[in-house]
């Protein structure tokens, strides 16, 4: 009887003496008011007042709740804290889905669960202080002052290293100037910190696929297509990051496995319903080239650069297909170190050349200076 009322105290943790209702009370006790002080800051922060109540909470020193491996290789079961993560209001039923289905592992989930002691210490003071230093970096990144923008999204996460507006707006600032691995590491704790928002994981997928990990970011770009219900409810996907998902899973499809008939049907349904949707217009372009269609390709990018004429600035899958990796006006490049290594020699006979060139002159000048200081002619 004792085992079955512990056993119903721990999966409705709300009834009178459950050790996790104590658990509760104490961590209210112990700052009182800071929370509602928190609450009341008008962006949305980690903090411990966002619980599910839906989620199974195991008791406190009987170990968590353990997750099977994200690869196919047999790995030790790995134990996470959830305790920690719900008491930081991280709703942990969509944390499992996204480690179940590899958008995050466990390594990420680590380094967030060590970063909780420093956002902890802060007050109420000093969540507001920094709330008003993001407002000041958002309008910054908005009159694209980016490095100032940088400047202070990093100087937040000294302090609070799970703010999740300037872990992902860091991270698209990253991207943009292509630091690619250091925007995939800020994507990645956002999503352990806010692990509902979809649209996260589509910047995520973004990243690996400029950064050659196609594999990952087809399973993410499909994650954000399954998310969209076609309106858009609480967190989920919206139309507009639906469309753009599915034009690079076109874009997968037919530039990664060679699936051409799969990425025109991809299209296809974009542009059905936005006939002017210009990442699905410029991939398809890319496909009609690989088709053979170069003049309908030509007169589609000519429609891209209509709609959007920046597009020339950015990168683009049409210009890519003209000049395909086996062209014979395409040669292989090497790195600059390694060039140099192999001129190595060149450039010492030259330095060396150069030398006694600047030798003789010298001593045809010290020459004609005695000559005319003689007075001969």
């Amino acid at each position: 009887v004792a085992q079955a009322l512990q056993n119903v105290q721990q999966l409705f943790p709300g009834m009178p003496g459950s050790p996790a209702a104590a658990s509760n009370e104490r961590h209210s006790v112990a700052r009182p008011g800071h929370l509602d002080s928190i609450t009341k800051i008008r962006r949305n922060r980690v903090d411990s007042s966002a619980r599910p109540p839906d989620f199974y909470k195991p008791k406190k020193g009987k170990g968590s709740l353990a997750m099977g491996p994200i690869s196919g290789k047999k790995e030790k079961v790995k134990q996470i804290d959830y305790d920690d993560l719900k008491n930081h209001g991280i709703k942990c039923p969509e944390l499992r889905e996204r480690l179940q289905s590899k958008a995050i592992d466990y390594e990420t989930v680590d380094k967030v669960l060590t970063q909780f002691p420093k956002h902890d210490k802060l007050s109420t003071s000093e969540f507001e202080n920094l709330a008003e230093m993001v407002e000041k970096a958002h309008q910054l990144h908005r009159d694209n002052d980016l490095q100032g923008a940088e400047n202070l999204y990093t100087e937040v996460l000294k302090s609070d290293p799970l703010d999740w507006d300037c872990l992902c707006n860091l991270a698209k600032i990253c991207f943009g100037m292509g630091q690619y691995l250091k925007a995939k590491d800020l994507f990645e704790r956002a999503i352990v910190v806010r692990p509902e928002r979809e649209k996260t994981m589509y910047y995520l997928a973004q990243v690996l696929y400029n950064l050659n990990e196609h594999d990952r970011s087809k399973l993410l770009f499909e994650q954000v297509v399954q998310g969209y219900k076609g309106e858009i409810t609480g967190e989920s996907c919206d139309q507009g990051t639906y469309h753009n998902a599915v034009a690079m899973l076109g874009l997968i499809h037919q530039q990664v496995l060679g699936q051409l008939d799969v990425a025109e049907g991809m299209y296809a349904v974009i542009l059905k319903e936005d006939p002017q949707h210009i990442l699905a217009l410029d991939h398809r372009c890319a496909l009609r080239q690989l088709q053979g269609r170069k003049t309908e390709a030509a007169k589609d990018h000519l429609k891209v650069l209509e709609l959007d004429p920046s597009h020339a600035k950015k990168l683009c899958p049409y210009l890519d297909s003209l000049f395909p990796p086996d062209s014979e006006m395409i040669h292989p490049m090497k790195p600059l170190e390694e060039q140099l290594e192999l001129c190595k020699d060149q450039f010492a006979e030259g330095a060396k050349k150069r030398g006694s060139f600047k030798a003789s002159l010298s001593n045809l000048a010290r020459r004609l200076k005695s000559v005319l200081k003689g007075g001969k002619s």
